[in-house]
């Protein structure tokens, strides 16, 4: 196989590697870093033929194959191996203290109570998450108010493109950033900060990336259309998968509450998540999840000294409270990472050999 005329090779193989292979998982990196990649209700969608010879694409897509040895060296400075859920710094059960963000948000808030407070601490000037959709598929959204963020709390358990946000307000010279997302997205970001010729520069910018646990994520246009056909037609308020052995996931509409078999819904997995090793987000500084068997408690990694910093200071004005994570909990979560790990293994050793 050839480029065509006009293009380039990293465009070419970021295309007939990772979109026409069915891979993407939408995260939304090539989008807004590169003009010629658009991210449109759940997709990302060509737009012209690219001739830059930097391959920026390749270089930070986590669909391309890379060497995560180095890549973890740079980050963490230290090898990938030596924990099932990546390097830490504690490991700890927390949650928000004000009642509004815990009411909002999916669980216990953390993720909600740190960006708000790191807002007023002047530690960031603005954070890019995720919004429920208005219609369309979730998407990044730049947030510089408490309000703004506490709107965006909650799961949403499909892909959102994200990352285009983050470009768009890194191309804007925008600094002090936060950035909310999903393990794929934290490689990606991490992959950013190695790449050339400007990575190491546009990643300064963001001072904290904060990760949620993921097993995989749905595709959104997949999602609506079950939804449609179950005759869901408004706009749901609220998703949640509840921790096994519960196998079901849950629609929250306003004064209703509909359960489904997970089982249908993994039907819409996304096949890149499939390929995806890192239930943690293991590149963030601060990585959050459920508490297993305690609801209104996130699991809380703090990974990386900025990350710890932050979270100390957050902690220590009083919007956050925490507890030691049952034992329990924690072996369980190092053996459901590693299940993932060797899951995505073998998935990939598939399809190398097919």
């Amino acid at each position: 196989m050839s480029t065509e005329k006009g293009q380039s090779q990293g465009q070419w193989r970021l295309i007939s590697e990772v979109i026409k292979k069915g891979i993407c998982v939408k995260c939304g990196a090539c989008v807004g870093l590169c003009p010629y990649f658009s991210y449109y209700d759940g997709q990302v969608v060509v737009t012209d033929r690219c001739n830059a010879e930097t391959w920026r694409c390749v270089q930070i897509c986590p669909r391309i194959p890379y060497d995560k040895e180095s890549l973890y060296g740079l980050i963490h400075g230290e090898p990938q191996g030596k924990d099932p859920i990546g390097p830490y710094l504690k490991v700890i059960a927390a949650r928000s203290t004000d009642p509004e963000i815990r009411q909002r948000a999916q669980y216990g808030g953390v993720v909600t109570a740190l960006l708000v407070h790191a807002l007023e601490l002047g530690l960031i000037d603005s954070a890019v998450l995720t919004d429920k959709g208005n219609g369309l598929a979730p998407r990044g959204v730049l947030c510089g108010d408490r309000e703004a963020i506490v709107r965006c709390s909650g799961s949403r358990y499909t892909a959102s493109g994200a990352l285009e946000q983050l470009n768009v307000a890194l191309n804007q010279g925008k600094g002090k950033l936060a950035f909310v997302g999903l393990p794929c997205q934290m490689e990606a970001l991490a992959r950013m900060e190695a790449s050339e010729p400007d990575g190491k520069e546009r990643a300064e910018h963001v001072a904290f990336r904060l990760g949620l646990f993921c097993t995989w994520a749905l595709d959104y246009r997949s999602l609506r259309e079950y939804l449609k056909a179950k005759g869901i037609s408004g706009k749901p308020k609220r998703f949640d998968i509840p921790p096994p052995p519960s196998e079901v996931f849950v629609l929250e509409m306003e004064g209703e509450r509909k359960e489904y078999p997970l089982s249908e819904l993994r039907e819409m997995v996304q096949e890149g998540c499939k390929l995806c090793e890192d239930m943690t987000a293991e590149f963030a500084d601060i990585s959050v999840g459920t508490l297993e068997g305690e609801e209104g408690w996130n699991t809380v990694v703090v990974r990386t000294k900025r990350g710890m910093d932050l979270f100390e200071r957050v902690l220590g004005n009083g919007a956050l409270e925490q507890k030691q994570i049952p034992k329990a909990n924690l072996e369980h979560l190092k053996d459901a990472a590693n299940n993932k790990r060797l899951r995505a293994q073998q998935a990939n050793e598939e399809r190398d050999n097919g």
